[in-house]
């Protein structure tokens, strides 16, 4: 198992890219031969046949998706399959606020298509559930710098976006003028003003929060020149490909179980972890029903749950956790074709029963299935090392490679000067005023001051033998320091005036330099600009031109 020691940079405008992008284009190609080549049974529908199955549908769902909200869709090819599909680079991100270091992925995705004659395709994660109904928004007053929380919506708990609504439409619609009365003058055309406008006007069309906020990002990118495919997961995990995959999984769950789980005790391992819930937990039994590694839960009880499976000789039983009755049974098996359990597991949207993957399968299906090139951000790719693991072991493939990609670019806020080094040396100078205080005293100004300095010489040359001897010279030399300390004490006050004023601007700093606020809070202009040269580099074949074209572009915006 590899080692990958992922960090955001530190920098602004440095730019995180694994392999480097120059690399990329080269990469996308070879994964689309080696993943056409690739002989998978499906439990009686081929890997090859899968995936141009899967990839056509995609597309097809994607853009009727835009379609549907109004949006301009890229041309894709028609549905002769015969025609063979240009490279699809795939990322996803759930529906949220993030910041400009998650939503680069998305510009990236863009340029990468762009220049290998592919189509760019974002995931809006909608199977997963928020963290809260808030953003952080910086608070300078004039001298402390503080993050505040400002509520777009009620928090009404943990549902999954797909069914999360807007409980408080007014105060969603307030949110802008709310944010402008906190948000530094600095900031003169956050993204905000554009984005907020067109997530309100969605109000009557679309009840649920993250579909509108995903919307409204892919009519900024839009308007800054990217045209990607969108799709929610919640529609992925409804085509009939993604069935197959989930079928294929179910029917061969106690070797999946076995791998997961024994991948999983590796990686923990690898890197030291105690935890049992981390990265994931272990897929478990419950008597005889054994976990599966999707979620499932009923429209109106949006609490996601695990999906729990008894096979049987010829069949199975599925039940979502917490349930007693079974909620569907399926005529498959190890050794059975899926085709049947495919068309049941289709009726279960009709029944208002959602059937979704995890993180570990959602990866797995977009970047074995769907993609040729998939886009991770730092925390995707650390979970999905484990989910490398476990494909190659299952699927006994080399798991096709991904490009962990992420920005950091702050908001360009007014800083402080004082930086860790700063506090780290008064810091010092003050450990050596308390215990060498003879070594500030400018000039011995009395015959005491300069037998107490000897003094202090003879006892530190003086080597004491017994424990009785080290203790007395020990005392001595406190003594003398005790002595001498009024004679820097003018010293000692100011260094610690500039201790206080060094950890006041170290606060500043740690928010005005945060690369986490939301990319709506940044200036439109700056960001626009920033992300236009990561894409216009990004086809360069110079590993560093990209990162260094971005900074140039942050230092001079």
């Amino acid at each position: 198992m590899k080692d990958n020691r992922l960090r955001a940079p530190s920098t602004d405008g440095a730019l995180l890219a694994v392999p480097p992008l120059a690399e990329a284009l080269g990469e996308i190609s070879r994964t689309s031969t080696r993943l056409r080549a690739w002989d998978h049974d499906f439990q009686g529908r081929s890997s090859r046949l899968l995936r141009k199955q899967v990839r056509r549908d995609v597309l097809a769902r994607a853009s009727a998706f835009l379609a549907r909200h109004g949006i301009d869709a890229p041309d894709v090819p028609s549905a002769d399959e015969t025609v063979l599909l240009p490279p699809l680079i795939v990322t996803g991100h759930q529906p949220e606020l993030f910041h400009p270091g998650v939503w680069v992925k998305n510009f990236a995705a863009a340029s990468l298509a762009s220049a290998c004659g592919g189509i760019a395709l974002n995931m809006i994660v909608d199977n997963d559930i928020p963290k809260s109904a808030t953003i952080r928004v910086p608070l300078l007053e004039r001298d402390r710098a503080r993050a505040v929380r400002i509520e777009f919506d009620r928090w009404m708990g943990e549902w999954p976006y797909e069914d999360l609504r807007v409980h408080d439409e007014a105060l969603f619609a307030s949110f802008p003028a709310r944010v402008r009365k906190v948000l530094p003058a600095q900031i003169a055309d956050p993204i905000l003003d554009g984005f907020w406008p067109r997530a309100v006007r969605r109000a009557s069309e679309i009840p649920t929060l993250g579909l509108r906020l995903a919307l409204a990002r892919r009519e900024i990118e839009a308007e800054w020149g990217i045209s990607n495919l969108e799709i929610p997961l919640s529609e992925l995990c409804q085509g009939e490909g993604f069935l197959w995959f989930a079928s294929h999984i179910l029917a061969q769950l106690p070797r999946f179980q076995e791998v997961h789980n024994s991948a999983l005790a590796d990686y923990r391992r690898h890197y030291g972890i105690r935890s049992k819930s981390h990265p994931v937990a272990d897929l478990g039994l419950q008597g005889e029903w054994r976990e599966a590694p999707f979620w499932a839960w009923r429209q109106g009880e949006p609490r996601r749950r695990a999906l729990l499976v008894l096979q049987e000789k010829k069949s199975m039983r599925l039940r979502i956790a917490g349930e007693s009755e079974t909620l569907l049974e399926l005529p498959l098996a190890a050794d059975r074709d899926a085709c049947c359990a495919v068309e049941r597991l289709a009726d279960l949207p009709a029944r208002g029963v959602r059937l979704r993957t995890r993180a570990l399968t959602t990866t797995m299906f977009a970047r074995h299935l769907m993609g040729d090139m998939f886009i991770h951000g730092i925390g995707g790719a650390k979970y999905d090392e484990l989910g490398d693991a476990i494909a190659a072991r299952f699927f006994g493939i080399e798991p096709p490679r991904f490009l962990t990609l992420s920005l950091t670019q702050r908001l360009g806020l007014p800083e402080k000067p004082a930086g860790p080094e700063t506090l780290l040396a008064l810091e010092q100078s003050i450990r050596r005023m308390t215990y060498n205080p003879d070594r500030f005293v400018d000039e011995p100004t009395t015959p005491e001051v300069r037998t107490l300095i000897d003094e202090k010489s003879r006892w530190i040359a003086n080597e004491p033998g017994t424990r009785d001897e080290r203790i007395r010279r020990y005392r001595a030399i406190q003594d003398v320091n005790g002595r001498l300390r009024p004679l820097v004490a003018g010293r000692m006050q100011t260094t610690q005036r500039l201790k206080q004023q060094a950890i006041a601007d170290l606060r500043w700093n740690l928010v005005t330099r945060s690369r986490e606020f939301p990319f709506i809070l940044h200036s439109a202009r700056r960001l626009q600009h920033v992300m236009s040269v990561m894409a216009d580099s990004a086809n360069s074949r110079n590993p560093d031109a990209t990162e260094g074209a971005i900074m140039d572009a942050v230092v001079n915006c």
